[in-house]
């Protein structure tokens, strides 16, 4: 689903990749000049679109694992890639529910893209792609279940680090203080005791939209579509080789990535 539709266009608008640490708490997207990844502790953005696509790391290769943007894992196809020193190999093509064993074998993991409008720098907003998986997707798609139907679409929505949480069967639950006092000390008699997977989830606001960032938004999601109708083929990528080096400077999951990363489909 998006805020709008249009035909044509090739080249992408979106300028960074941003992405959440569960272990940290903290956003991060890669600066490209400065060639290393910066640091956030809050984003406000307002959404145009919402894509699914597969990312990840592929440890035996050492290459980065990505893969096309679809719009409905259901119906569209997937073309699964690993992506090493200006080189890619094919990984696997197909709908996500017939390749997904061979995608999560491989290492890579379902990713939502929200796409989205964000002024992560303060020189003004620019087109960004907020990637979740694991415990942050379940975090997403937890909040957007709180809104109404496309409240998502909606509403200027601040993200910030929500409570330290563990996974509990299917559910999250608070981290008590009791426990991180008794963590603490455990790691003070014994520093290479096991640490159990405690991970900071994701706390939203939102605001209602005013008129004119409506009008931003409609503006931004028209290029924005027109480039999707343009790159509509699985089989082929109208990424520059600079874009495709910016899509793969992310980091391996977080550990706590590995304890939510199957959907119900």
């Amino acid at each position: 689903m998006s805020r709008t539709q249009r035909k044509g266009g090739n080249t992408s608008p979106i300028k960074k990749y941003l992405q959440f640490s569960g272990s940290t708490g903290l956003f991060s997207y890669y600066d490209k000049e400065q060639k290393e990844r910066v640091e956030l502790e809050e984003l406000e953005i307002i959404v145009l679109d919402v894509r699914a696509s597969i990312t990840g790391f592929d440890a035996t290769s050492k290459a980065q694992i990505t893969s096309n943007l679809i719009a409905e894992t259901g119906t569209e196809i997937l073309k699964v890639s690993s992506w090493k020193d200006g080189k890619s190999r094919d990984i696997a093509e197909g709908l996500y529910k017939d390749i997904k064993d061979k995608v999560k074998t491989a290492g890579g993991k379902f990713t939502t893209n929200v796409i989205c409008l964000c002024d992560v720098t303060g020189d003004g907003l620019e087109v960004c792609n907020l990637q979740f998986q694991g415990s942050s997707l379940n975090g997403w798609i937890n909040f957007v279940d709180t809104l109404d139907r496309g409240g998502e679409y909606d509403n200027v929505i601040t993200i910030s680090k929500g409570a330290l949480s563990k996974l509990d069967g299917k559910k999250f639950s608070a981290v008590t203080e009791k426990e991180e006092k008794d963590l603490d000390a455990k790691l003070k008699k014994n520093p290479r005791a096991p640490r159990p997977i405690w991970f900071y989830v994701l706390d939203f606001e939102t605001a209602e939209l005013t008129d004119e960032q409506v009008d931003i938004a409609t503006e931004a999601d028209e290029e924005l579509q027109e480039y999707f109708q343009g790159s509509a083929s699985p089989s082929k990528s109208n990424d520059t080789e600079e874009e495709q080096e910016e899509k793969v400077q992310t980091k391996p999951a977080d550990d706590e990535e590995e304890e939510k990363d199957d959907l119900p489909f």
